[in-house]
């Protein structure tokens, strides 16, 4: 038996067919996107992947995960791409949202960098170590910290967002941060080390989160989306340094530091899987652990496996 979210799929497949020439008259639907530095937008244009779109994708940059995954709550944006930890907080307490796919980045790319004369994690009791509450960098500190032994209450914590804590590193204000690409290839560019990746600390996996009545009504043109940007990724990553180029010409940014980051990244999109699943299920737990959710929260329905 069909049910009905297959059924408006299999409608909306055979609706894409007719977004031609000969049916003017019709509107193609439009999918809006919410994408950090617009990395994702210029990956599909370069790959080819956003010629003879039979929709149209209208694509918000945003600088910061977070704010993403709030807009997707909201429906202010159709997709979202963001990382794993905004989500869940925000499906915790009842956002209607939903994972519809995964994309996975190096672990060596995700971590704690500090100023000179830091080596390791040992090395931060008593020092000021940036991050932002309920995020990949506030998970990567608490981890990291319980792994070496280091009481988080004897760190001062300064809660700062990624592009803040960078300059604060760099002026001196902070010893370290918590945080990802692109201030990871930036921040070492700049001298200081990158003292402990997120290697068996955390997954740190970013969603493909949409919201769940655009995912009910547009469901087609977001598989079709899934799709075109699994094969931009593949291309991506034997692309580097003409991706590098043009993102760095499209964020005012030195080429150098984004080739050396696309290289260690090699993104690739994932399908909804077990393990995904189980991974966010640790991300939720540490959540309820950290004081960011009161109680145990179950993923599982977060995740919709039907795309």
């Amino acid at each position: 038996m069909i049910n009905r979210r297959t059924l408006l799929s299999l409608l909306g497949l055979a609706s894409l067919a007719l977004y031609g020439p000969s049916a003017s008259a019709a509107e193609p639907l439009t999918l809006t996107v919410g994408d950090q530095f617009f990395s994702n937008r210029i990956v599909l244009e370069l790959s080819g992947e956003l010629k003879d779109l039979p929709y149209k994708i209208d694509f918000k940059r945003f600088n910061t995960g977070s704010p993403v995954a709030s807009a997707v709550a909201s429906g202010a944006l159709d997709v979202g791409i963001v990382g794993d930890t905004p989500v869940i907080s925000l499906a915790a307490n009842g956002a209607p949202v939903k994972v519809v796919a995964s994309t996975q980045t190096s672990l060596d790319g995700v971590g704690i960098v500090a100023r000179k004369g830091i080596q390791s994690v040992a090395d931060l009791k008593g020092k000021t170590v940036a991050i932002w509450n309920g995020s990949w960098s506030q998970q990567l500190a608490y981890k990291a910290l319980d792994e070496a032994g280091v009481p988080r209450s004897s760190v001062h914590f300064k809660y700062l967002l990624p592009a803040e804590a960078s300059l604060a590193l760099t002026q001196g204000d902070i010893d370290a941060f918590g945080t990802w690409e692109p201030y990871v290839s930036l921040q070492e560019k700049e001298g200081s080390t990158l003292i402990r990746n997120a290697k068996g600390l955390m997954s740190a996996p970013t969603y493909i989160v949409a919201y769940e009545p655009a995912l009910a009504q547009k469901s087609a043109i977001i598989k079709d989306f899934i799709a075109r940007l699994t094969r931009a990724r593949v291309w991506s990553n034997t692309h580097v340094d003409e991706y590098a180029e043009a993102w760095s010409k499209a964020n005012q940014s030195a080429p150098e530091i984004a080739k050396v980051w696309f290289k260690r990244d090699a993104i690739k999109v994932l399908p909804i899987s077990p393990t995904i699943i189980s991974e966010a299920q640790a991300t939720a737990d540490f959540l309820v652990d950290a004081q960011m959710l009161k109680q145990r929260y179950d993923v599982a329905p977060l995740f919709d496996r039907v795309l």
